[in-house]
């Protein structure tokens, strides 16, 4: 049975992680993720409404400048990071699923992970297992 959007709220507004996060959309997270994420009351950007075509240098950048966590699908920004040595504020790869289980992933990570997002961390977070990286 899908989660009403009434129950997200309780259950997230029952959560320590930060109440109100700053969050940029990359491109290919879902108008789904957008609307939910606004709808408990956080603070975000999507990519797309800017300019589809943003470099990810930009998108990073972009972030660091006014302290954003990036939400993706890809892996891209955690290459930059390792193997470029970039500045970040936090990112959080979701698994691409389907809307509903995305959503479900989204409020997982937040409920059980949302201190370490607010704080900086790589969260790579799958059906199967969410993983915590921090540099």
């Amino acid at each position: 049975m899908p989660i009403s959007l009434l129950q997200m709220k309780k259950f997230l507004n029952e959560q320590p992680y930060p109440k109100v996060m700053k969050f940029l959309l990359d491109v290919n997270a879902s108008g789904a993720l957008l609307s939910l994420l606004i709808e408990l009351g956080h603070d975000v950007i999507c990519v797309r409404n800017v300019n589809p075509q943003m470099d990810d240098d930009d998108i990073i950048a972009w972030a660091v400048r006014e302290n954003r966590i990036i939400i993706t699908t890809d892996n891209d920004f955690e290459q930059m990071i390792w193997q470029q040595d970039k500045l970040h504020r936090g990112v959080l790869r979701l698994e691409n699923l389907p809307r509903l289980e995305r959503k479900i992933l989204l409020l997982e990570v937040l409920e059980n992970h949302g201190q370490n997002l607010a704080l900086g961390a790589v969260v790579i977070a799958t059906k199967q297992k969410i993983r915590i990286r921090w540099k």
